[in-house]
């Protein structure tokens, strides 16, 4: 059919007459909550463009851009110009993308112009480029006024770019309604997030689904650091500090609830990008700056992406997923205030809460009642070999900070082999089936008792070991007539109990004190993936670091903090000190002996708390050897065990950790003392330890003439004042809140920490650690 060349003519009813003449009419945007009474159309494509006259039909995209119906038939319409262009970008599209080829998606992510705020000291007006433009990075950073690039910007003689007013349509990005109208998900081009995201849909998590893919160069690859991962990868569980990119975390809802209801897109872009940014290289802030020249995507949307990224970037650091460790803060995150902290305790949470306040431009003060750094954390140094006496294994290294910051540092941590092999008290190899079916059933009853436990209350709350015997003795009892002699040989069940002492050394207590409700409720939250590692140089190479430069009062006890004014005052054995802040890391034995008094008092439910949690106990005994006599038997393996030969020996010495110090030539062995071994050893010296303990050795290495060692140690954490515990347990009775009560602050003056104030990570000097930084964190959003 013929078209008429005539013109089309308005309908009156679409006319916005409001300072308009019926010769020049308007028509507003239809969208329900749209504020644009003349929107203006921004792809000026068609030759039949309407501009901000009238059209039959406007297309919104947000409150500031629109495209018109002329426009929109210019590249939807098979007999148009625009439409081979459109039909090309719809193919690739949805070869790549996992939403629909749309006009508008086409339009946000190929036709809409590029915005850029100028650089200029004392400007930082946006401006619109020229479509024709592309955005790089390098043109970000070095962008002012006046460039001939800028759309509709006439360069004058003697006229200063900056002094032209800003486009009006800048404000709509200020809206209350902006989040509500905006249809525009920003599309980033060239993103560093690109190669760790190839696995997912390029839209789904704010990138363009037509950009050609992305490798890393080989400087970028040299600065990642294997212990960053910030993607989830495959289907494996959630880990701590690991994100879905194209999922807002629980955290990431709360703190933002608008922009997940309305654009969640928008912040999944901008996340993931700033955690690339990090996994490229940790050794440097992810600042703002760094962000802004790696936002590149087409629209008013770039505008409200650098107006949310602080936002963004603040509550990623907050929680721990970016600016982790050693890493120095921008002079612009910097406190400036003449407000002071004290620190009580120089362990892994006091150490590292003066750090964070230290690099933050904080007055901190540590008092350590030792004569050392470190708190449960000391390394001793023996014929050239580094020896921990306290914890020396990295549980998970995917995104732990003691992890990073080891890299940060320079610090080399190995792989610990999780493999053990099994010895029985006839010095006889366990035989690997029997190993693995004794843990498959020692792991099934554990996840008995969690079925039964769901829905249960703390009055029925009874110790592990008696649900663990109940459910393992019906277990055999309603299998006996399935086998002729027995399901399990005494062989098997000495090995459960090799498992089961395995998991008192985890908790620091015996069974028989632990809960059977809440033991492990820390596991309902992420925890860190990876490998085991060990640090060599020991935790306290990690702990020195964080230390440098730091005001630490050594043999400084505290006896009492008053808080009762508007500073805090600590008094010490060697004088008092005052402060705005006290942050309080003594350990949980320590809290409950009241070696140190509060004025006022402690609130009554932090008390309580403070009680219900169970002090645990671990002694170590350490044996330093001139030969290794061992790596015959236990080939390809870096731990052994030996089967207990009955209850009563679970506990002692159950497990040796093996390690050798090249440069000396030294062997070393460690093991540990826990539950029912503990009260076995109690009362006897340290020389009748370490001959119990090699009575073992000689009972697994019946063959060996096995030497006495050159060296050895047995600790005593239980009777150290300062200490007092290994690390804390949830006992019978007690629930996980405790640890969320004791890491209440008090006014606001008096800040908790420690792993026993550390909920998903008790136990763990990387809990404690994280507690300090937490605290740290509170009082830096304070200061500032």
């Amino acid at each position: 059919m013929k078209r008429s060349s005539r013109p089309v003519k308005p309908n009156s009813k679409y006319f916005n007459k409001c300072g308009t003449s019926p010769e020049d009419p308007k028509r507003k945007c239809e969208r329900s909550g749209c504020t644009a009474t003349v929107p203006i159309c921004f792809a000026r494509v068609s030759d039949r463009c309407t501009g901000s006259g009238w059209t039959s039909r406007w297309y919104h995209l947000t409150l500031g851009e629109h495209y018109c119906n002329e426009c929109f038939e210019y590249y939807y319409r098979s007999h148009k110009d625009g439409y081979k262009e459109y039909d090309q970008w719809k193919r690739e599209w949805s070869a790549k993308a996992r939403t629909e080829a749309g006009i508008s998606p086409f339009m946000v992510e190929q036709i809409l112009p590029y915005w850029v705020q100028c650089k200029a000291v004392g400007c930082g007006k946006w401006r619109q480029l020229s479509r024709d433009l592309n955005l790089t990075p390098e043109f970000i950073d070095t962008f002012v006024c006046g460039r001939p690039s800028v759309q509709g910007q006439i360069k004058k003689e003697k006229q200063d770019g900056c002094s032209i007013p800003e486009d009006e349509r800048v404000h709509y990005v200020r809206s209350p309604l902006w989040l509500v109208q905006n249809k525009c998900t920003p599309f980033l081009k060239k993103s560093p997030a690109a190669p760790f995201l190839t696995s997912y849909y390029a839209d789904g998590v704010g990138l363009s689904p037509t950009e050609d893919p992305v490798e890393l160069s080989k400087e970028d690859k040299k600065k990642l650091c294997p212990y960053v991962v910030p993607f989830l990868k495959g289907d494996y569980p959630l880990h701590a500090f690991t994100v879905m990119p194209d999922m807002m975390l629980d955290m990431e809802i709360d703190s933002f609830p608008l922009i997940a209801q309305e654009c969640p897109y928008l912040y999944l872009a901008m996340r993931n990008l700033i955690l690339a940014l990090w996994a490229l290289n940790p050794k440097e802030w992810v600042t703002q700056e760094k962000c802004m020249r790696h936002i590149i995507c087409r629209g008013l949307p770039r505008v409200s992406c650098i107006d949310i990224l602080p936002q963004i970037l603040s509550a990623l650091t907050y929680h721990n997923f970016i600016n982790q460790g050693l890493v120095t803060p921008p002079a612009s995150l910097r406190c400036h205030t003449q407000e002071s902290v004290i620190v009580v305790g120089a362990g892994a949470s006091g150490v590292g809460a003066a750090h964070l306040l230290h690099s933050h431009g904080v007055q901190v003060t540590v008092l350590e009642a030792k004569s050392m750094l470190g708190g449960r954390v000391n390394d001793i140094e023996i014929n050239g070999a580094v020896i921990s006496t306290s914890g020396q294994l990295l549980n998970g290294c995917a995104n732990n900070p003691i992890a990073i910051i080891a890299f940060q540092a320079g610090i080399d941590i190995e792989e610990q082999k999780n493999t053990c092999q099994l010895v029985n008290q006839h010095g006889q190899l366990v035989d690997d089936k029997i190993d693995r079916r004794m843990e498959f059933h020692y792991n099934a009853i554990l996840d008995i008792v969690s079925e039964w436990r769901k829905n249960k209350t703390i009055q029925q709350d009874v110790p592990l070991i008696q649900k663990v015997k109940e459910f393992h003795e019906e277990f055999v009892t309603e299998t006996q007539g399935y086998f002729s002699q027995g399901l399990f040989s005494q062989e098997e069940e000495q090995v459960m109990d090799f498992y089961l002492s395995n998991l008192e050394y985890s908790c620091g207590c015996s069974l028989s004190q632990l809960s059977s409700l809440h033991w492990d409720q820390n596991e309902e939250m992420p925890q860190f993936g990876g490998s085991t590692m060990t640090i060599p140089q020991g935790y306290g190479s990690i702990l020195s670091k964080l230390a440098e430069g730091l005001d630490v009062r050594y043999s400084c006890q505290v006896t009492d903090i008053n808080y009762n004014g508007s500073s805090v005052i600590v008094n010490t054995t060697t004088g008092s000190f005052t402060a705005d802040k006290v942050i309080v890391t003594l350990p949980l034995s320590v809290l409950k002996s009241h070696s140190v008094t509060f004025h006022p008092h402690l609130p009554q439910a932090k008390l309580k708390a403070i009680n219900s949690l169970g002090v645990g106990h671990v002694e170590k005994v350490i044996l330093q050897f001139d030969e290794n006599f061992w790596s015959e038997k236990i080939t390809g393996q870096r731990l052994f065990g030996q089967v207990p030969a009955s209850e009563s020996q679970r506990g002692l010495f159950n497990t040796f950790y093996p390690s050798s110090c090249t440069k000396s030539g030294k062997h070393t062995l460690s093991t540990y003392i826990v539950g029912h071994g503990l009260k076995q050893m109690a009362g006897q010296s340290e020389e009748q330890i370490v001959q119990a303990c090699m009575q073992v050795l000689k009972t697994i290495f019946p063959e060996k003439n096995i030497p006495a060692p050159v060296w050895s140690h047995v600790t005593n954490w239980s009777k150290d004042k300062y200490v007092g515990i290994a690390y804390s347990y949830i006992p019978v009775g007690a629930e996980g809140v405790n640890y969320d009560l004791i890491a209440d602050n008090i006014e606001e003056k008096v800040y908790f920490a420690g792993e026993a104030t550390n909920r998903q990570f008790p136990q763990t000097v990387t809990g404690a650690y994280l507690s300090g930084v937490r605290e740290a964190r509170k009082i830096i959003d304070l200061f500032s």
